[in-house]
């Protein structure tokens, strides 16, 4: 049977949602609020402290950079005072201070003005360089040789060892591997002239090769076995 509903649209009964739909609505509706809520718990709560996290972190990796930089333009500044101390001790490893030596030397010849033990004055010095060696082997066999000549107070030869002897125990002879014995001469004069007689020596003294300090020490050889006879 067909009915038809003739009144006006205003008269009419409402007609209700079908409870699918409703239900379809109401859920949806509960998604989006909850979906709503989540992202603005998520926006204004852990996103914003996760953001302090954020900035501090990166905060402290700046200072972090910044206390790295400065500590290696420190580190390439003690390299580099390295390298410059280095080549200083390689220049330094290469030379002798003669100036000090001189001084050195010096002092032993004038003694402090005592003239019990000996008494000199130089006629000659000279430094000859460094002496090669072979062609098989390489590298010079000592420092160069410090020769001086003069003449001594007296003809005793006792005050030229006295000599030998002081500069000897002095660290002015640190430097040094060797001293000649003393060539001695006595000589007279007669021009009326004091003094009447002095003796003239001279010595040679070999210098130890540039640089020993650094040096290992010579390896000792193995001693060799008696044989027993038999």
């Amino acid at each position: 049977m067909i009915s038809v509903n003739l009144l006006p649209p205003e008269y009419r009964k409402l007609e209700a949602t079908p409870l699918a739909r409703f239900i379809a609505i109401v859920v949806g509706a509960i998604l989006v609020a909850s979906e709503l809520g989540v992202y603005a718990y998520v926006h204004y709560s852990e996103l914003r402290s996760i953001r302090e996290v954020r900035g501090a972190t990166d905060a402290e990796y700046q200072n972090k950079k910044a206390q790295g930089d400065a500590s290696l333009a420190l580190q390439k500044e003690i390299l580099a005072y390295e390298a410059r101390r280095t080549a200083i001790q390689q220049v330094a490893s290469r030379r002798i201070l003669w100036s000090r030596k001189l001084d050195e030397f010096l002092d032993i010849i004038h003694n402090k003005g005592d003239r019990h033990e000996y008494f000199v004055w130089l006629e000659k010095l000279q430094v000859s360089p460094p002496r090669e060696r072979g062609r098989r082997k390489r590298g010079p066999t000592s420092g160069g040789t410090f020769q001086f000549q003069g003449f001594s107070g007296t003809t005793e030869f006792s005050k030229v060892t006295n000599l030998r002897n002081a500069v000897r125990k002095d660290t002015f002879f640190r430097d040094f591997q060797r001293i000649s014995p003393p060539a001695f001469e006595a000589v007279i004069y007669d021009d009326g002239k004091v003094p009447a007689e002095a003796g003239k020596f001279g010595f040679t003294l070999d210098l130890k090769p540039l640089g020993w300090e650094r040096m290992p020490p010579p390896a000792k050889k193995p001693a060799k076995k008696k044989r027993r006879k038999r």
